[in-house]
């Protein structure tokens, strides 16, 4: 391996300072508070739960499955997902051969942050107020224009990190910081119900305080995403680094890396059991744990407080034991999570937010391992790979690790509604309970196949070049 590695002799960009980690990090806040309406609650607002036969909103588009097996709303997540890991390594590919001025990243970023901020509200603006042909059309092409503006976005912004990142230790640290900012919006994000419940308040209609809700969501989040391409000097902080690779032949170099391809497949596993629980909660608290949807903000809230504190002891954890070791134990508790999760609401003795409350604890361990530890893992590979090629195709390489995560989302998307299909009522909640016996599946799956990835050939790349 030494052999090929190839050693660089232009000296090192300066290291990013706290104001810049801060100006970086305020950008995954802003698109992850704009994305978190359409990624976790589209299916919420076009397909709502039911209770005694009354649904939360109005329905605008068909509610039976297509061709037996998929709903109108699965179906638009799931090829809105498949159109968006499509683009991910065009984007990818052309951010990383880019020349332009303001930045290879920044240019694409600087483009495409207020038509994803836009499209994130219009997905929720069908033009019928009743169910109709047209409402599903829009629901379709939204969501594609939705997808392909936020892949615009976010994989040049993630692809900045391993180039930013100039050690393995800066890059974790990095991971750490990010990862904590897309937690927090995350954790905003869970606020829609108790802010729509107070628009309903003052006379408002469910539809209308939930869209102002998201709209509101989405102006924060613009603000937030433009602080990278307005303040982060990319050329600064990154150096001249291009890639004169085309797409397809970066993206098959990507997957030949044997320790990249495994510790891909085993995150496709974990994304599409995670998507589960994020689509899934707003059914657990009021259908199977029979409580208002107003306490998903409470639990949502207290599982963002605890895996915030658990965010800096995984990083120093981290730092002494290695990250595959890390990832194996958010495995091993995710599968304990979703093992209960068909059971709640028949625990003995136990309140509904008694159990709501262990759900939640226990699910915030892995939420703070996976939200840190992957983006490190793919920043290492990326930084390795370049390391032993000499092509930098970091882009690409960040940008097949999404391909993974969207394809798993996609996944969930398309199978969740159609298992509601069988109950998603308090009356009949066999559609819901199912959901847990299907995120377990994958989760061990993700399991089996992380064993598969040698992170001692990765380090031992990284550690000809870098002084740890």
């Amino acid at each position: 391996m030494e052999d090929k590695i190839k050693e660089i002799q232009k000296p090192a960009p300066p290291k990013l300072t706290i104001l810049g980690k801060t100006v970086y990090a305020l950008a995954k806040f802003g698109w992850s508070l704009t994305s978190f309406a359409v990624i976790n609650l589209v299916i919420y607002f076009y397909m709502p739960p039911e209770n005694s036969g009354t649904s939360i909103f109005p329905i605008l588009i068909f509610q039976g499955s297509m061709l037996g097996i998929m709903t109108v709303i699965g179906f638009s997540n799931f090829i809105g997902r498949i159109f968006d890991s499509i683009t991910d390594p065009i984007i990818a590919s052309m951010s990383d051969r880019s020349r332009s001025r303001l930045g290879r990243r920044t240019f694409f970023m600087a483009v495409s942050v207020l038509p994803f901020a836009v499209f994130s509200v219009l997905v929720f603006m069908p033009p019928s107020a009743g169910v109709s042909v047209i409402n599903s059309i829009w629901v379709i092409v939204s969501i594609l224009l939705f997808y392909f503006f936020m892949t615009m976005y976010v994989v040049p912004y993630e692809s900045l990190l391993p180039e930013i990142g100039h050690t393995a230790k800066e890059r974790l640290d990095l991971c750490t910081i990010t990862s904590l900012a897309w937690a927090l919006g995350f954790g905003v994000g869970q606020a829609v119900h108790p802010i729509q419940t107070y628009f309903e308040g003052t006379g408002m209609s469910a539809p209308t305080s939930f869209r102002i809700t998201v709209a509101i969501f989405a102006g924060i989040g613009f603000i937030c995403m433009m602080m990278p391409v307005l303040f982060l000097n990319e050329k600064k902080y990154c150096g001249e680094k291009f890639s004169n690779e085309g797409t397809f032949k970066a993206v098959i170099a990507a997957f030949k890396n044997r320790n990249f391809l495994m510790f891909t497949l085993s995150d496709l596993m974990y994304w599409v059991a995670n998507t589960f629980l994020e689509v899934g909660i707003i059914y657990y608290v009021t259908i199977l744990l029979k409580m208002e949807k107003e306490v998903t903000f409470t639990l949502m809230a207290i599982m963002f407080v605890v895996s915030f504190i658990l965010y800096l002891p995984i990083n120093l954890i981290t730092k002494k034991t290695g990250k595959k070791k890390i990832l194996t134990v958010g495995f091993i508790i995710n599968s304990i999570l979703f093992a209960m999760i068909p059971f709640l609401g028949k625990f003995p003795g136990l309140s509904a937010m008694t159990q709501g409350c262990m759900i939640i604890l226990l699910s915030a361990i892995p939420v703070a391992i996976f939200g840190i530890i992957p983006g490190a893992i793919a920043a290492d590979i990326a930084a390795s790979d370049a390391i032993a090629t000499g092509s930098h195709k970091e882009g690409v390489f960040l940008a097949a690790r999404t391909f993974a995560m969207k394809i798993g989302i996609a996944i969930t998307n398309m199978i969740f509604p159609s298992l509601l299909l069988l109950g998603r009522s308090i009356e009949n909640p066999l559609g819901v309970r199912l959901t847990g016996f299907v995120a377990l599946f994958f989760t061990l799956t993700g399991y089996f196949i992380l064993r598969k990835y040698k992170e001692n050939e990765v380090n031992q790349i990284l550690l000809t070049v870098e002084d740890e």
